[in-house]
C-alpha cells in the first residue's frame, strides 16, 4: 500500500477514535473540547458561530504544540503553507496563492496582521508567535473584513494585553542540539486598578544546520531577538485602550542555496570537499569588498507601535480605534550561484515604513441586527536596492566548467581572457509609495433564530507612486557588449544617471461578501459564502532596454478571485467532539507571476485565468480523561486554467497536506506526565510556476526541482508536578530525520545552476518553564 494511502488511512482512524464515545467510560467525566472566542468578524463568537473557514490555536495550545513560528504553526492549519528562507524572505501560500515578493512595487496577495494592523510586506512579515492571546486563520477571499492584501486570506495575531487584574509572570528556558538555546519572559504588573504594564521577550540561537564547506559561520543558523512593552489603561468601565511596542533583530548566517550541478570544491585548487545532495554541506562564500566585506548573512530590525480604543458609546454602539506606525530595514547578503567559485554574490537592503489610522463604529444591541462600519487610511514607503557583484572570467567559463568537478581561480586567471573583470557590480533600486483610503460595512440580519444572513462591502481608493534606478558601479562589462563609448551592463542596463524615475498612478475597487448561515441547533451550524477577493492594481519596472535608456513602466491589472464555498461547524457529545469541513470553488482573473527571461532578468507575466477547488477538515476529540486526539486534512486542487503555465500547478501549493496527533496525560509522582506525539504529512510540491518543466525554460532542462510527498514526526514528553509552578519537557522535532528541501530554482536556475535550500534536520532538546 502506498504512503499516501496509508497516511490516508491513519488520519481516519484517528478520525474515528475520536467519534468514538465508547472510549469514555460511562459515568467518567471528560474535559470538553477548548472553546475558543474570536474576532474574525470584528465582534466575539464562539468559532462555531463564525461561517468562515477559520482555524484558531490559543495560548495554550501554541505552547503544548510547540509553535513558536509561522512555519510551524502552517502544518497544522489546512489550507495554509508557510515557507521560510530566512526571515527576510519568506513565502505565506493560502489555498495555493503565494504572497513573497520583495519589490517595493508589489502588492502581497495573503495579508498577515497584528492585532489588526497590516504587517504583510515580505521582509517584515515574518515574527515570532510569543506571549500570544491566539492566532486566527481566516482563509477565502477576506478584503470586507481585514482590507488590502487579504486576497485569499488573512492570518491575524492577537497578542496578550497588559491586564489591571492581577500580576503574572512567566520564565522559560530551552537548550538543545546545533547549540540551541531559547529565553523567554513575561512579567505582568497592575499598577493601580485601571492601569498595567506588561513586559515580554525571547531570545533565541542556533547554529547553523548545513556545513560550511570553506571558512564561516555554518548556514541557516537562528539569532533572534524579540520583545514587547504593552500598556493597557481601563479608567471605567465603557473605555479600554491598550499601547504596544514591538521590537525584533534577526542575525542568523547565510542562506544555504546550494547547487547540486557542481560538486563542493576548494576554489582555490579544485579540489572536491563535498557531494552534490540536496541537504549536505555547501561552499559558499561572498566577495571580497562586497558591500563593504560582509559575510553572507542577514541583519533585519523590525519594530512598531500600536494603538488600540475601544469605547462604549452606548450599551449597543460602541467605537473601536486602531493606529499604527511601523518600520523594517534588512540587509542580506547571499551566493545566489551555490558553487565555491565567486560567480556572483548578491544583496538587498530593503526597508520599510508605513502608518495607518483604522476607525470603526459596531453596533450589536442584542437582538436581529449585528454591524460595523468604518473607514481607513493606509500609507507606505517602501525601498528595495539589489547590489549584484559577477566575475566575468568565471562567466565566461561557465559553460566549460567541468561537472561535477569545477575549475580552481588561479585556473579560471589563466584560461579566461585577460580583458574580462574579477569584479563587475551592478545596482539596481525599486520604490513605491502607496496611500489608500476604504469605506466599509458588515452587517448581520437574523432572519429567524435559527437562519442568518451576512452582507459586506469595501471600497479602496489607491494612490500609488514607483520608481526604478540602475547603474553600473565600476564600468560596463565587456560580456555585455560594452564599447569604448558605451557602457552596457551584464544583468541589467543603467538609467540615465544611474537615477530613479517614478511614475504615478491611481487605482480604486470594490470587494464584497455574501454569507447565509442555519444554525442547526446550539451545537451544529451549516453555513454558505460567495466572496469577492481584489489585489490592486500594480505598477511594474524594469530596466531600460539600453543604456540610458526610459525605464519600463508595466501596468499590471488588477487581480481578481471569486469564490464560493460552504461548510458545516458540529460539536458533539457534550462539546467532547469538535468537527469542522468546508469546500470550496474560486476562479482567479489576471494572475501575475514573475519569471526569469533568457538573460537572467526577472520580469513580471500575466499568467490568465487560474481556478481552485478543495476541502478543509479539522477535528479535535476528547474521548476519555486526560486524552486529546486531533486532526487537519487539506485537498487543494489549484491550477492554471490558461496562458503561459497552463495546467501547471500552483507552486508551493501541494495537493494534500494532513496532520494527526494526540495529547495526552496521566497523573503520576505527584503531578502529571504529558505525551504529545504528532505527525505532518504532505504531497509533491513544486517551486516556480512553470513546475520546472524544460519547455517553458531557456537553459534548465531537467525536472528536478519538486519536493517529493513526505512527513515530520515530532514528540514532547514532560511532567509538571500537582502543586509546583514549575514543568520540565523533552522535545525532538523531525524525529526521523527525514530529509526535504523547502526551496529549489532561485536566482541561479536562470544560469542553468538551480539552487536547492534543506529543511530543518531531527531537532531536540529540553525545556524549562516556571510559572508565578
Amino acid at each position: 500500500m502506498s504512503q499516501n494511502k496509508l497516511l490516508l488511512l491513519a488520519s481516519a482512524a484517528a478520525i474515528l477514535a475520536g467519534a468514538n464515545p465508547a472510549f469514555a467510560a460511562e459515568g467518567a467525566e471528560v474535559a470538553q473540547v477548548e472553546e475558543l472566542i474570536v474576532t474574525a468578524q470584528k465582534r466575539e463568537q464562539k468559532t462555531l458561530d463564525v461561517p468562515i473557514a477559520i482555524t484558531a490555536y490559543g495560548a495554550d495550545q501554541l505552547e503544548r504544540d510547540g509553535i513558536q513560528e509561522f512555519e510551524e504553526l502552517s502544518l497544522y492549519v489546512p489550507g495554509f503553507e508557510v515557507q521560510n528562507q530566512s526571515p527576510n524572505n519568506p513565502g505565506f501560500v493560502m489555498r495555493g496563492i503565494t504572497s513573497d515578493s520583495g519589490e517595493a512595487t508589489n502588492e502581497p496577495r495573503v495579508s498577515v496582521f497584528q492585532d489588526g494592523v497590516s504587517i504583510s510586506k515580505s521582509r517584515g512579515s515574518y515574527v515570532e508567535l510569543f506571549d500570544l492571546a491566539r492566532v486566527e486563520i481566516a482563509k477565502g477571499p477576506q478584503s470586507t473584513l481585514y482590507g488590502r492584501g487579504a486576497l485569499i486570506g488573512a492570518v491575524n495575531v492577537v497578542q496578550a494585553k497588559a491586564d489591571p487584574t492581577g500580576w503574572a509572570a512567566r520564565s522559560k528556558v530551552e537548550v538543545g542540539n546545533y547549540g540551541y538555546a531559547l529565553f523567554e519572559g513575561m512579567l505582568n504588573v497592575p499598577v493601580s486598578d485601571t492601569f498595567a504594564i506588561r513586559v515580554a521577550a525571547r531570545l533565541k540561537a542556533r547554529d547553523g544546520f548545513v556545513d560550511n564547506l570553506l571558512i564561516g559561520k555554518d548556514f541557516n543558523s537562528t539569532d533572534t531577538a524579540a520583545g514587547r512593552i504593552s500598556l493597557n489603561w481601563r479608567p471605567n468601565e465603557r473605555l479600554n485602550a491598550d499601547l504596544i511596542f514591538n521590537y525584533e533583530q534577526n542575525r542568523p548566517s547565510g542562506t544555504s542555496f546550494k547547487s547540486i550541478t557542481f560538486a563542493p570544491t576548494d576554489p582555490m585548487t579544485g579540489a572536491r570537499i563535498g557531494d552534490i545532495g540536496r541537504n549536505s554541506g555547501a561552499a559558499l562564500s561572498t566577495a571580497e569588498g562586497f558591500e563593504g566585506g560582509k559575510d553572507l548573512s542577514l541583519n533585519r530590525s523590525v519594530r512598531g507601535l500600536t494603538a488600540l480604543v475601544d469605547y462604549d458609546i452606548t450599551d449597543s454602539l460602541s467605537l473601536s480605534s486602531i493606529s499604527a506606525y511601523r518600520r523594517f530595514d534588512s540587509l542580506e547578503i547571499f551566493d545566489p550561484d551555490g558553487f565555491s567559485l565567486p560567480l556572483m554574490v548578491f544583496g538587498e537592503d530593503a526597508h520599510g515604513r508605513q502608518a495607518s489610522q483604522e476607525l470603526r463604529l459596531n453596533y450589536d444591541g442584542g437582538d436581529r441586527l449585528t454591524a460595523f462600519g468604518g473607514v481607513s487610511y493606509f500609507w507606505e514607503d517602501g525601498y528595495q536596492r539589489v547590489p549584484l557583484q559577477f566575475n566575468e572570467k568565471i562567466y565566461a567559463l561557465l559553460a566549460s566548467l567541468p561537472r561535477p568537478g569545477a575549475l580552481s581561480l588561479p585556473q579560471v586567471n589563466a584560461l579566461a581572457p585577460a580583458a574580462l573583470k574579477s569584479v563587475h557590480r551592478e545596482t539596481y533600486r525599486n520604490t513605491g509609495e502607496t496611500q489608500s483610503y476604504d469605506v466599509f460595512a458588515d452587517a448581520t440580519y437574523k432572519l429567524t433564530d435559527q437562519l442568518e444572513v451576512t452582507a459586506g462591502l469595501r471600497y479602496t481608493y489607491d494612490d500609488k507612486t514607483s520608481g526604478y534606478g540602475a547603474s553600473l558601479e565600476n564600468g560596463g562589462s565587456v560580456l555585455g557588449g560594452s564599447t569604448p563609448t558605451v557602457a552596457r551592463g551584464l544583468f541589467l542596463q543603467p538609467t540615465a544617471g544611474g537615477l530613479v524615475e517614478t511614475k504615478s498612478f491611481t487605482d480604486s475597487g470594490v470587494t464584497y461578501r455574501a454569507v447565509l448561515r442555519y444554525s442547526v441547533n446550539d451545537n451544529t451550524s451549516l453555513w454558505g459564502s460567495f466572496a469577492r477577493g481584489r489585489r490592486p492594481k500594480v505598477l511594474a519596472v524594469a530596466a531600460p532596454t539600453a543604456p540610458g535608456g526610459p525605464v519600463r513602466f508595466n501596468e499590471l491589472p488588477a487581480e481578481k478571485v471569486d469564490s464560493l464555498e460552504g461548510g458545516v461547524k458540529t460539536e458533539l457529545w457534550d462539546r467532547r467532539l469538535s468537527l469542522e469541513g468546508s469546500v470550496y470553488h474560486y476562479a482567479y482573473e489576471n494572475f501575475q507571476t514573475s519569471i526569469r527571461n533568457a538573460a537572467g532578468t526577472i520580469v513580471s507575466a500575466n499568467a490568465g485565468e487560474a481556478e481552485a477547488t478543495g476541502f478543509e477538515g479539522q477535528v479535535v476529540a476528547r474521548p476519555a480523561t486526560g486524552v486529546e486526539l486531533f486532526g487537519t486534512y487539506g485537498f487543494n486542487h489549484a491550477r492554471f486554467g490558461n496562458g503561459l503555465f497552463k495546467d501547471n500547478s500552483f507552486r508551493l501549493a501541494p495537493d494534500h497536506t494532513v496532520s494527526v496527533g494526540a495529547r495526552m496525560s496521566v497523573e503520576a509522582l505527584g503531578g502529571a506526565f504529558s505525551f504529545t506525539p504528532s505527525y505532518t504529512w504532505q504531497s509533491e510540491v513544486f517551486f516556480d510556476n512553470n513546475n520546472d518543466l524544460p519547455a517553458l525554460q531557456a537553459t534548465d532542462k531537467i525536472q528536478d526541482e519538486v519536493q517529493k510527498a513526505y512527513g515530520l514526526l515530532n514528540l514532547k514528553v514532560g511532567y509538571a508536578p500537582a502543586n509546583g509552578p514549575w514543568a520540565v519537557e523533552a522535545f525532538v522535532s523531525n524525529a526521523l530525520n527525514q530529509d526535504y528541501i523547502k526551496d529549489a530554482g532561485n536566482t541561479g536556475d536562470a544560469f542553468g545552476i538551480a539552487t536547492f535550500i534543506a529543511g530543518e534536520p531531527r531537532y531536540y532538546g529540553l525545556a524549562f518553564t516556571l510559572r508565578y
